[in-house]
C-alpha cells in the first residue's frame, strides 16, 4: 500500500472520528488501544491491526471496505427522517459509493428500518470530497446524486432554509417560494395553516410543513403538523417545535372578590373569570358589561338547605347563552365527566391553551368556584390556574419576603416564576367552559333587549334542581330567615354559623349584581327611544337602590366591608337580637317590591320595541 493511500486512510479515520464526536482518547478507550495508536493511524504512521478493524468500523459507523479502500467521496453522515424520527444510513451509502460518485433512490422499501408515520420522508447527507465538506438531501422517491461536481450546500451561512414542503407522504408539494416570501416579514414563528400554505384539495388527512435547513451544526429536518407553529430559536439559527409538554399563557390577571371593577368588587366568580379570560384575549368588556349582557346582573337564587352553591351564576339558569350571542363567540360546556372521558377532555384543554385560549372551569382550587385554566405542565397532567382563592397564597409569599424569610418562600417563588406566576390546580373540575369560534354580534339595542328579556324570564322562573329563582328566591330566603329555631346557637351552633355565612354570601352577591345592573343600564340609556328611557332609568335606579340599602345594612352588621363572617356576627344574629334579621327581612321585602316594579317596566319596554 502506498504512502498516499495510507494518508487517505488516516485522513478518513480522523474525519469519521470527529464526525462521531470522539476524541482520540475516547476512541482509543472504546477500542482498548493506546491513544498513541490512534494518532499513528491518523498520521499515516501505520494501519490499524486486522483484529481491531471490525470494532473500529462499528465505532465509526462505516464498513471495513470503506475504510481501507478510500474513495474521493466520503459520506460523513446520512439520516433518513420524517422530521421526528431518524434512521442512520451512513454505512449503507458509503458502501454504495463508486469512486467519486453516489446515485441512490430514496425508496422507503430500501431503507431497512421503516419509519411508521404519514409525514414526508427525507434523506439528508453530509459528505466530503477533495473540494471540501458539503450537504445535500433528497425527498422520498427521488434520486440522491452526489459527486465532485455536485453544486450542493457548503453550510457557510449561519442559517439557511434549503427545502420546504407542505402535505404528507401521499401528497405534497414544494412551498419554498411561499416561505421565501414570508421571510421578508421577519416573523418570530411560522404559523402552519391552510391560509399560509395552501392545502391539496384531494387531501383529507393531516398535512405538515416540512423544512430542511442548515446551521453551524449541520443539516436538519423539522416537520410541523397543521394548526401548529415552528419557532425560531438560537438567535435565529435554529427551528423548534412548540414544547407540548408545557404551555403557559402569559399575564392572565389575578381574580379577587375585592378588586377589579368600577365597584372594586367582582362577587360573581363566573363573570369575573370571564372578564379575566376575555381581557387576556383582547376583548375589551368590563365586568359590569359581562354581568349586564348575560343577564346575571338580575340574578337571585336560593336553596332552603342554605348551600353556598346558590351564589354560582349558572347553577339554576342559563346566563351563558345570552352572553355568547352578545359577544359573538360560541361557548362549549363539558360537565361531570366520567374518569374514562378525562383523557380526551385533557387533550381539548391543552389544544385550547396551545392556541392561546384560556379555559374556564369550576372547582380548580380550595372550593367549587369558577376560575381560569391558564396553562399546563407535565404533558397536561397538571393544570395551572387563576382562582378567587389565590390571594392568600400570594399574600403569604409577600409577607415572608417582607419579614426577610426568603429561605421559607424561595422554592415556592421559583415554582411560581417558572409557571408564569400561577398556582397548580388541586382538583379535576366538574364543569368546564371552552371558548369557540367567533360569530356575528347583534346590535347593541338587540343585546339590551335580550338582557331585559332574561331579567323577566329569570325573575319568574320556576325552581330548578331545588334552587329557587327570582321572586321565589326572595320569598324562600325571607321564609328561611324567619325560622327562629334555625338561628339558636344553643340548638346547633355549627349550622347557625353556616346559615349566617351563606346569608352573607347571598347579600354580597345580590349587592354586586344589582350594582352591575345599574351601571350597565345607565350605560345603555342612549340606545332606547325617548318613550322607553324613563322606564329604563327607573329600573336602573331601583337596582342601585337595592344595592345601596343592602350594602349599608351589611356594612353595619359586619362592622367592615369584608365578606368573612365572624363569631361576633353569630352572636349578633342570635336569639337575643332578632331585630337585625327582621331588619334584613324588611329590606328583602322592599327589594322584592322594587324588583316586581322593574320587571313590569322591562316588559313594557320589550313590548314597545
Amino acid at each position: 500500500m502506498t504512502d498516499l493511500e495510507k494518508e487517505e486512510i488516516g485522513r478518513r479515520i480522523s474525519a469519521l472520528r470527529k464526525e462521531r464526536g470522539y476524541t482520540g482518547e475516547a476512541l482509543a478507550e472504546r477500542l482498548a488501544v493506546s491513544p498513541q495508536a490512534v494518532s499513528k493511524w491518523e498520521n499515516a504512521k501505520c494501519l490499524p491491526e486486522t483484529a481491531v478493524l471490525p470494532e473500529l468500523a462499528e465505532a465509526l459507523n462505516c464498513s471495513i471496505d470503506s475504510l481501507l479502500c478510500p474513495k474521493e467521496l466520503l459520506v460523513l453522515e446520512a439520516v433518513y427522517t420524517d422530521g421526528q424520527t431518524g434512521v442512520s444510513m451512513t454505512r449503507l451509502l458509503n458502501d454504495l459509493v463508486c469512486g467519486s460518485r453516489l446515485i441512490f433512490r430514496v425508496n422507503p422499501s430500501l431503507m431497512g428500518t421503516p419509519i411508521e408515520s404519514d409525514r414526508l420522508k427525507i434523506l439528508t447527507v453530509k459528505y466530503e470530497t477533495p473540494e471540501g465538506i458539503r450537504f445535500s438531501y433528497a425527498v422520498q422517491n427521488e434520486n440522491l446524486i452526489l459527486d465532485r461536481k455536485s453544486e450542493d450546500y457548503t453550510g457557510e451561512k449561519a442559517f439557511q432554509i434549503i427545502g420546504a414542503y407542505y402535505g404528507n407522504e401521499k401528497e405534497y408539494s414544494s412551498c419554498m417560494q411561499k416561505l421565501e416570501h414570508y421571510e421578508y416579514f421577519k416573523w418570530d414563528r411560522i404559523e402552519v395553516n391552510h391560509e399560509n400554505f395552501p392545502s391539496n384539495p384531494a387531501s383529507d388527512d393531516t398535512e405538515y410543513l416540512t423544512l430542511v435547513y442548515l446551521n453551524g451544526e449541520g443539516i436538519h429536518v423539522i416537520s410541523c403538523p397543521e394548526n401548529d407553529a415552528i419557532y425560531y430559536g438560537g438567535r435565529g439559527t435554529q427551528l423548534l417545535l412548540r414544547d407540548h409538554s408545557r404551555c403557559i399563557l402569559d399575564n392572565v390577571m389575578r381574580l379577587s372578590w375585592t378588586e377589579g371593577t368600577e365597584n372594586g368588587r367582582m362577587e360573581c366568580p363566573w363573570a369575573g373569570a370571564l372578564y379575566g379570560a376575555l381581557k387576556y384575549m383582547g376583548e375589551a368588556y368590563t365586568y359590569e358589561q359581562i354581568m349586564g349582557m348575560s343577564g346575571a346582573c338580575y340574578r337571585i337564587c336560593f336553596t332552603d338547605v342554605w348551600d353556598y352553591s346558590c351564589t354560582d351564576a349558572l347553577v339554576a339558569y342559563d346566563y351563558a347563552s345570552p352572553l355568547s350571542e352578545a359577544i359573538g363567540m360560541t361557548f362549549r360546556f363539558v360537565e361531570r365527566l366520567e374518569k374514562q372521558e378525562r383523557k380526551a377532555e385533557r387533550q381539548a384543554i391543552m389544544k385550547d391553551i396551545q392556541n392561546g385560549l384560556p379555559v374556564l372551569a369550576i372547582n380548580l382550587r380550595v372550593a367549587p368556584e369558577w376560575g381560569i385554566i391558564t396553562g399546563y405542565t407535565d404533558s397536561g397532567s397538571r393544570f395551572l390556574c387563576r382562582t378567587y382563592f389565590d390571594k392568600e397564597v400570594f399574600d403569604d409569599l409577600e409577607q415572608e419576603e417582607c419579614e426577610g424569610q426568603e429561605h421559607r418562600q424561595a422554592d415556592r417563588r421559583m415554582v411560581f416564576e417558572e409557571n408564569g406566576g400561577y398556582l397548580y390546580s388541586d382538583f379535576w373540575p366538574f364543569i368546564i367552559q371552552h371558548f369557540g369560534e367567533k360569530k356575528d354580534k347583534p346590535s347593541p339595542l338587540h343585546i339590551l333587549k335580550s338582557s331585559l328579556a332574561t331579567f323577566v324570564k329569570s325573575f319568574r322562573a320556576e325552581a330548578c334542581r331545588c334552587y329557587y329563582q327570582g321572586k321565589e328566591a326572595y320569598r324562600v330566603w325571607i321564609a328561611g330567615l324567619s325560622k327562629e329555631e334555625d338561628f339558636r346557637p344553643e340548638n346547633d351552633g355549627e349550622n347557625v354559623a353556616r346559615r349566617l355565612s351563606v346569608n352573607d354570601n347571598m347579600l354580597c352577591s345580590l349587592i354586586d349584581a344589582r350594582y352591575a345592573a345599574s351601571v350597565w343600564l345607565q350605560e345603555n340609556l342612549p340606545l332606547v327611544p325617548e318613550a322607553c328611557r324613563e322606564s329604563l332609568i327607573k329600573i336602573a335606579e331601583n337596582c342601585r337602590r337595592i344595592s345601596d340599602m343592602l350594602s349599608a345594612f351589611r356594612n353595619r352588621v359586619t362592622l367592615s366591608s369584608a365578606c368573612e363572617i365572624t363569631y361576633n356576627m353569630v352572636n349578633t344574629f342570635g336569639v337575643s337580637t332578632q331585630e337585625l334579621r327582621r331588619e334584613q327581612i324588611s329590606l328583602l321585602e322592599k327589594a322584592l317590591a322594587l324588583e316586581e316594579v322593574s320587571c313590569g317596566l322591562a316588559e313594557e319596554i320589550l313590548e314597545m320595541n
